[in-house]
């Protein structure tokens, strides 16, 4: 039986890169149009288009086109593939916002093209995660083609191979051998010669010829069609057809059924690296899609919080704003913007979409928290007021995560509606007071509000306060003017009141922070050592590649070892001095750039906070932290976890575990990815001054006149532990902490109370909880925890979801009924 050669037809369109969404979603009408008069020509030939925003362009500005294409999928000879409203980059996404890439796109070609698309379409994504098969089994995928990453990284020769997930998950993958996605307009004979080769070599009865011009749409071509036909004239020990990728997976698929078991490789985990550049470049952008990402997904609770609370109109006033905040959210992860390598100009759009999305998740939260307020009792028992005087200030603080949180938080408000003239320059002598629900005194610290108005005339105050907050409940905290009641001091969680213990050191008596000139020391309690001897450093490494790194994936591009500068404390103040929380501001500074960090240590609490904020004035170079936590790591990662040799820069996600045993540290932050490990060291950079859309290498005094990214101020926060266990956790509420609403105050005639939703299962991580219908919530979540029975308390009562693979991603509706509230397994798509 000869090879069979599928000949693919492809265009690969940038939406954004060098040039702007404008171009970038017009050349898809080109294109398209193109294809269309080709296919017409060319009765036989076919091809695949994947990504739902280009085809909802063509279908709104040329609706003529769009019904010339779908007759060619009707008819078989246009693919409809990927399944993805872009072709997102891989590393860098939240899982959920991986997986609503295809539960968006994949509604949509359902509805306009009646097709259940099953193969995915990662042409030029830089690199794969390991949790990915968990993410596209949920998502309904069975198939799975890509090209990157090309040569000796990829961790298989075969070019068909099963990708596993830890739930068991088998995804039939595909990468041709002979690397990138397109054909120039020179080499389909060249091609094709590869492609028989590579059946020859790996025993493959049918291989994929992947051909088109594209790397700006463009397509297969006149030339590149007649040559393929030629050529398979010139073959009779082939067979060529012209294909699609589900045709040709379902050939493989047969082909398989054929061989003996195991006869293909398995792959398990990630299928990295590649231009790892991109881990870091353009951070700025990074960290505005993170607060995006999380904003958008804690939006997505208060809704359905919302709705479970009795709010019937939440589904249908919430729905509009959440979609097209997700429509922006899944755009700015495409391949070439959320990894920085698109040009400066295509940036200031971006920006402008992801603040839009911001702006929405924002706009549907303050409302379902205030509908939440409407429901419960907000008013202040047992608080004196004068006749002339100020009542307090309800303050709702919620919980977005589905277990119990506690930790401080800060509330701010006026308290009264006029500065407090008689307190001028005594400020301190102000009586505030923070009661709860009962009337009780809360222990409160006074600290600096964000104004300096007027510093010696009192009006706002800002106090820090430590909270337990029931899972996706609210507390109702009241500050104002007040008697001077005392709380009882409860010591929590074990150690000391955190207070100054010098001039520039700070202890909570769990953990240290000093800054003695020069260095900067952290130190944990049941360490039996200093455990940072060298101390927390700051060091400015040489970074002369461009926007990917390195292109070749040149070893000197992913192992940076030039150091240029190692930063020194120049400048060090106590902020905060106890009793709940002791803060401590400390300066690094180099030759042209500085960084401010603020760590904050609360009673009880054995991690450390911090607040970073970098001037960034650096060309040709990468800006990193340094801990002594060498050797292997393990990485949160889209869809899962990974553990990783030192093997040089790497992305990851929002927590990593580096090193073990006394040189262990937790390590999570709410906008970094790029880490790398030796032996002996973690780190993670914060941004690297890298030119635009640049694959050139270029040392710091080139072309001073050309712009690179990242200069300027930067801010984002991280945190320190010692402990392995509760990191995720940590990482979660470090990048989605309580919120503070102050609210009116009012008493419904039958207030709600809480909690809410709890999670029974440890070691589950919530995806998403939506409003999903007038009486039904969507739930998902990821069992990053053995295969088990799990379940959830919902509104008190106990509910079971079922048993659940270890790793799997698993998606229910939970509905409303006249009995009360039900949950059934459901398909994410």
């Amino acid at each position: 039986m000869p090879v069979t050669l599928h000949l693919i037809g492809n265009a690969h369109i940038d939406p954004v890169w060098l040039w702007d969404w404008r171009e970038g979603l017009n050349e898809g009408i080109s294109t398209c149009r193109a294809m269309a008069d080709l296919l017409a020509e060319f009765p036989d030939a076919t091809f695949i288009r994947g990504e739902s925003a280009i085809y909802e362009h063509i279908e709104r500005h040329d609706p003529a086109l769009f019904a010339e294409i779908r007759r060619l999928v009707d008819a078989g000879r246009w693919d409809v593939v990927g399944g993805t409203y872009v072709q997102p980059d891989q590393n860098l996404p939240g899982t959920e916002a991986l997986l609503m890439q295809f539960v968006r796109a994949k509604a949509w070609f359902r509805e306009k093209f009646g097709r259940e698309v099953t193969a995915a379409w990662a042409t030029d994504a830089f690199g794969h995660a390991a949790g990915m098969p968990e993410i596209l089994r949920a998502a309904g995928i069975d198939s799975y083609a890509c090209t990157r990453p090309w040569g000796h990284t990829f961790p298989v020769d075969k070019s068909a191979f099963w990708w596993l997930g830890a739930s068991g998950a088998r995804i039939l993958a595909y990468r041709p051998r002979y690397g990138w996605y397109g054909t120039n307009r020179d080499e389909t004979p060249r091609r094709l010669d590869e492609a028989l080769a590579e059946a020859q070599a790996t025993g493959l009865d049918n291989v994929a010829c992947l051909i088109g011009l594209g790397n700006h749409g463009g397509g297969p071509s006149r030339r590149i069609l007649r040559e393929a036909r030629a050529w398979a004239e010139a073959h009779p020990e082939a067979r060529v057809v012209f294909s699609g990728l589900h045709r040709f997976f379902a050939a493989l698929r047969a082909e398989i059924s054929k061989r003996p078991a195991g006869w293909l490789p398995e792959v398990r985990g990630e299928l990295n690296f590649c231009l790892r550049g991109c881990s870091v470049s353009m951070a700025r952008f990074k960290f505005s899609y993170r607060r995006a990402q999380s904003g958008l997904l804690r939006a997505e609770r208060a809704a359905a919080t919302s709705l479970v609370l009795g709010a019937k109109a939440a589904a249908t006033s919430f729905s509009p704003p959440l979609s097209s905040a997700w429509d922006e959210l899944l755009f700015n992860a495409f391949h070439d913007i959320l990894p920085g390598s698109s040009i400066e100009r295509a940036y200031e759009d971006q920006f402008a979409q992801i603040g839009a999305c911001q702006a929405a998740a924002q706009r549907v939260e303050a409302t379902a928290l205030m509908d939440l307020a409407a429901k419960i009792d907000t008013t202040a028992p047992d608080w004196p007021v004068e006749d002339d005087g100020p009542k307090p200030v309800p303050m709702l603080v919620w919980n977005p995560h589905p277990w119990t949180v506690r930790r401080h938080v800060e509330l701010e408000t006026n308290l009264d509606y006029r500065p407090l003239f008689e307190f001028k320059g005594r400020a301190d002598e102000v009586p505030v007071m923070v009661a709860d629900e009962t009337g009780a005194a809360v222990p409160r610290q006074t600290i600096a509000v964000e104004n300096d108005c007027d510093p010696a005339l009192p009006w706002r105050k800002r106090v820090v306060v430590p909270v337990e907050l029931p899972p996706l409940g609210w507390r109702v905290l009241q500050l104002g003017l007040g008697p001077r009641r005392e709380p009882p001091r409860v010591r929590r969680g074990g150690g000391a009141r955190p207070r100054a213990t010098g001039s520039h050191a700070i202890s909570n008596g769990l953990v240290s922070i000093s800054a003695p000139p020069g260095e900067l020391r952290v130190g944990f309690r049941r360490r039996k050592a200093a455990w940072m001897p060298e101390g927390l450093q700051v060091r400015l490494y040489a970074d002369e590649w461009g926007s990917w790194g390195g292109m070749a994936e040149e070893e000197e591009s992913w192992r940076l070892t030039r150091e240029l500068e190692r930063w020194r404390v120049t400048m060090a103040q106590v902020l905060e001095d106890g009793p709940e929380r002791a803060a401590l501001w400390v300066r690094f500074a180099g030759e042209r750039s500085r960084l401010d960090l603020t760590f904050r240590l609360a009673a009880g609490e054995e991690h450390v906070e911090v607040l970073a904020r970098v001037f960034m004035n650096e060309r040709a170079a990468r800006l990193k932290l340094v801990f002594p936590a060498g050797g292997a790591a393990e990485y949160s990662v889209p869809g899962g976890e990974v553990r990783r040799a030192p093997c040089g820069e790497v992305p990851g996600g929002r927590w990593v575990r580096a090193g073990e045993g006394v040189n262990r540290l937790g390590f999570a932050s709410d906008a970094l990815h790029g880490f790398d490990t030796t032996e002996g060291e973690f780190r993670a950079s914060i941004a690297r001054g890298a030119r635009y859309a640049s694959e050139v290498r270029r040392r710091a005094d080139e072309a001073p006149w050309a712009p690179v990214m990242d200069q300027g101020e930067l801010r984002f926060r991280f945190l320190l532990t010692p402990e392995f266990e509760g990191l995720e956790r940590l990482a979660a509420e470090l990048e989605e902490p309580p919120v503070v609403v102050p609210v009116p105050a009012r008493r419904p005639r039958a207030p709600l109370r809480g909690p809410v939703i709890e999670l029974l299962s440890e070691n589950c991580e919530l995806l998403a909880l939506r409003p999903c219908g007038a009486a039904t919530v969507e739930l998902r979540l990821r069992n990053a925890g053995p295969a088990r029975a799990l379940a959830l308390r919902w509104l008190g009562e106990r509910l079971a979801l079922g048993r659940v693979g270890g790793g799997e991603i698993a998606t229910w509706k939970i509905t409303r009924g006249r009995a009360g509230w039900s949950a059934a397994r459901a398909a994410a798509v």
